[in-house]
């Protein structure tokens, strides 16, 4: 053989479990066809539970002697993907290649990072990265991913406190302060990084006049609460994040959130204030007429932490 890879691209992706072809014969000089089947290893994408129409993941894949890139594939919302190309993926030989996936897919010919300014929370979608790697063979044409997520998410669920009421609550403005909202992701290494040149400054997620900018929001009538989901770049703080709340009439109260031990729940043997890529930190926020109450800060994997208790005047 002249060639030692594949050629991209037409590849059906089954986001379920994998039946083997590993046992099927094949002449020595015949290309077979790759097959990929993926999952996520935490229990939910971070942007939702399930895959849209038209969501795409990206393929690359490289052997010993030569490599391909960026590879489109689509679904149609089931847990099929096929590629958007003509041609299909081949193992020409017997060596072992190398597969990474990521979502979701960016139209980068050259560069091998994607930006994101998670201050267009509305957006989320688009940044809500997943990454995976894996090998596979024509002995072994069938490739398994087990997608990782490389963003953090933050969830805070607001409720009533003293002299609040429930529509007080869904029509507070909200913002979070200190983070490094802008960054870029690396779909070769999976790594997703917070520019250090973006300034960190106040972003209100929820009340924003830019319709983009504000967080999905889940109500809840019967506990009458209020959940943001926010999506963000791993990062550290020197300082606690300022959370503040303006309640109608312009009333505003603040206080300021800490990590450091919500990560050591989590099993960090140097626990810093941080948000940890895979990580949901989930925060549940009473907001009084007097004061803002922070009732601690929980961890899932996403994995399950306690955190602590926060309050402000």
């Amino acid at each position: 053989m002249s060639k030692k890879i594949l050629s991209p691209a037409l590849v059906a992706l089954l986001l379920t479990a994998c039946s083997s072809d590993n046992d099927t014969t094949v002449a020595v000089n015949e290309p077979v066809a790759a097959e990929f089947t993926a999952s996520i290893g935490a229990p939910t994408r971070a942007y939702d539970q399930t895959w849209e129409a038209n969501d795409a993941i990206g393929i690359y894949g490289t052997s010993a002697a030569e490599s391909f890139t960026n590879v489109k594939y689509t679904t149609d919302g089931s847990t099929s993907f096929t590629a958007a190309t003509a041609e299909k993926i081949y193992f020409q030989d017997n060596n072992t290649v190398t597969f990474t996936a990521y979502y979701p897919w960016n139209d980068i010919a050259t560069a091998t990072t994607v930006s994101a300014d998670t201050r267009l929370q509305a957006n989320q979608k688009t940044f809500d990265f997943l990454w995976a790697q894996a090998q596979g063979s024509k002995a072994s044409r069938n490739v398994a991913f087990t997608f990782d997520h490389k963003m953090a998410k933050v969830v805070l669920t607001v409720k009533s406190g003293s002299d609040v009421t429930y529509q007080e609550v869904k029509d507070a403005i909200l913002s979070l302060d200190g983070f490094l909202p802008a960054g870029s992701f690396d779909v070769t290494t999976g790594v997703a990084t917070a520019d250090a040149n973006t300034a960190a400054s106040a972003y209100i997620f929820a009340g924003n006049t830019t319709a983009n900018n504000n967080a999905p929001i889940t109500l809840d009538d019967v506990a009458e609460t209020v959940t943001y989901s926010l999506i963000l770049f791993p990062q550290t703080f020197s300082a606690k994040l300022p959370f503040t709340a303006t309640l109608t009439g312009l009333q505003s109260f603040s206080t300021a959130i800490d990590f450091t031990a919500a990560n050591a729940d989590a099993g960090d043997a140097t626990a810093a204030n941080e948000w940890v890529a895979g990580r949901q930190y989930n925060i549940s926020v009473t907001l009084n007429k007097t004061s803002i109450t922070v009732d601690g800060c929980t961890i899932n994997q996403w994995q399950q932490t306690n955190g602590g208790n926060f309050d402000a005047q």
